[in-house]
């Protein structure tokens, strides 16, 4: 499968809000229903320093994102967070972890950053296998702490550890 992952062009914007449009994506993000192209052209448009976007891209189409977001305050620089989305139609085929591979090679090789974290659903079983074989662990438990599907769910925090790898 030849997935391509490259940098997020503005252009990419209805691609990436097809990504997000889809009801697993929505369910598994903190992403709302119905986004728009608009919102997505604005938000790749003003890109505060210290965010990082890419799309994973197959056959030609934008079928995964990951957001990777370097903490620009002095006391936290060596952290970063990460949002990431795939299209409900291409799960299981790697996309998640090419994203993943993408942002964890700029973090340890290109901008020094020891931890990298994330929080996920806590019934987001496929999502925390993917973390855990990049080597995130489960570090707490955030219990209410998301609203989806009219209900209230619990979220991990999860993080990788630069020397613990």
């Amino acid at each position: 499968m030849n997935i391509v992952v490259r940098p997020t062009k503005i252009s990419d914007a209805a691609g990436i809000c097809q990504v997000y449009a889809q009801p697993l994506a929505q369910r598994e993000t903190l992403q709302l229903p119905n986004p728009s192209v608009e919102m997505w052209q604005k938000r790749l448009t003003d890109m505060p320093v210290g965010v990082y976007s890419y799309v994973a891209e197959y056959e030609g189409k934008v079928v995964g994102n990951i957001g990777f977001e370097h903490s620009q305050q002095p006391r936290t620089a060596h952290c970063a967070s990460f949002g990431l989305g795939v299209h409900d139609d291409y799960h299981g085929m790697g996309i998640g972890s090419k994203l993943l591979e993408t942002v964890i090679d700029l973090a340890d090789n290109w901008l020094n950053i020891q931890r990298i974290q994330i929080e996920v659903n806590a019934d987001n079983k496929a999502a925390i296998a993917l973390y855990n074989k990049y080597g995130f662990e489960i570090e707490g438990e955030a219990l209410c702490s998301a609203f989806r599907d009219g209900e209230y769910i619990s979220t991990y925090y999860m993080a990788r550890l630069k020397d613990q790898q």
